[in-house]
């Protein structure tokens, strides 16, 4: 009888649930925050579900004082209710973030409808401008997944760091880290992902080409297909160079693919403080601008030393840079954390210590096959 009872209960307050025809609904895929006039200007793409037009997207631009404010507007300027629930990414104008943006993406981790997994871009140019020009391109149809679409096939394919906004908050409320996303510029009428954003706190303060972004990442989440290019000074590999290609460059080019790695940091001594990074690397490599005596194990060790060293030089020039901006984005707030104990930890502090930290890099390579030559 309890069961009946209960069942009965069940389908009375479904029934009181609203509905929201899909017919009736706006969704948006795409959010853009910008500065304009001490104002916030918010830009929007949602998608109208239409039988007879199924690529319908629309754009509204409006100006608020919040991020709230400015959903209001949006609402007073499209014919359908307007619905978070498909959010795919929230891109924020480079001078906005500049000047922060906790609150406007707390409102986003506030919002019950939107997904922590949405994720979260910054834009060289102003994010309107960014989602206009993806709007107007033929070749998409809707803005929002087209940019959800480039960042997922960048994270799948071991090239950038995942930019959700739960990685995002979870960053931001680590005392001893500080958040990174990517920054989306135009490059001849394309929009690529340029680099990363670095932050100090919610604030960008600086960024990374992406070059130096792949060394972030070797440190912050471990590869397994990864590839870069290596350059090396060609007199460090001469004795092993079995022919002249008749090319000027004093530098040897290396195309590593199928990169693996794994990263051990260790603060040595929390008063400096200073940090020991070693780093394991298994990679193939696809190609080489020499003709290099492959065959030969003491070239091959040989080139792998000078990859290794390299890489260790180009690391240590990332993380100072990082370091000069004010940015922690690996975390090494965090190995101090630890070691001083979470009660004597001081953030302020700890900025202070930071920028007198001290690196010892060993990257250690070991190239699995080799492949073609140029």
């Amino acid at each position: 009888m309890r069961k009946i009872i209960w069942l009965c209960v069940i389908v009375i307050l479904s029934g009181c649930v609203a509905q929201k025809p899909l017919e009736e609904l706006g969704l948006i895929t795409a959010m853009g925050y910008d500065n304009e006039d001490d104002m916030v200007k918010g830009t929007i793409i949602y998608y109208e579900f239409d039988p007879l037009h199924p690529n319908n997207t629309k754009m509204v631009t409006t100006l608020a004082h919040t991020s709230k404010g400015i959903r209001q507007k949006e609402n007073l300027a499209s014919s359908r209710r307007l619905v978070s629930g498909q959010l795919r990414v929230a891109i924020y104008g480079e001078e906005l973030a500049k000047g922060g943006i906790i609150s406007i993406i707390d409102t986003l981790s506030r919002d019950a409808e939107i997904g922590t997994m949405s994720f979260l871009a910054v834009s060289k140019p102003q994010a309107h401008d960014l989602l206009q020009m993806s709007q107007d391109s033929e070749d998409v149809t809707n803005a929002g997944t087209f940019l959800y679409d480039l960042i997922t096939q960048n994270v799948n394919g071991d090239t950038l760091l995942s930019p959700t906004l739960h990685e995002f908050m979870q960053c931001y409320y680590s005392e001893g880290r500080d958040p990174v996303l990517p920054l989306l510029n135009f490059k001849d009428n394309t929009i690529i992902i340029e680099g990363l954003s670095l932050f100090q706190d919610d604030k960008v303060v600086g960024e990374l080409d992406s070059n130096d972004s792949f060394y972030i990442k070797l440190l912050l989440d471990p590869f397994e297909a990864g590839n870069t290019e290596i350059t090396i000074p060609k007199e460090q590999l001469k004795e092993f160079i079995l022919t002249s290609n008749n090319k000027q460059e004093d530098s040897v080019f290396v195309s590593l693919d199928h990169l693996r790695s794994d990263t051990a940091i260790k603060l040595k001594d929390k008063q400096v403080p200073s940090y020991s990074i070693e780093i394991n690397v298994k990679t193939r490599m696809q190609e080489i601008s020499e003709n290099y005596d492959l065959g030969n194990p003491e070239a091959i060790k040989k080139l792998e030393e000078a990859i290794g060293k390299d890489m260790e030089g180009k690391l240590m020039q990332v993380l100072e840079k990082s370091r000069e901006m004010g940015a922690d984005p690996v975390g090494f707030g965090n190995y101090y954390r630890a070691k001083v104990g979470y009660d004597s930890f001081s953030k302020e502090e700890w900025r202070e210590r930071y920028q007198n930290a001290k690196y010892t890099i060993r990257i250690n390579v070991e190239i699995l096959r080799t492949g073609v030559m140029d």
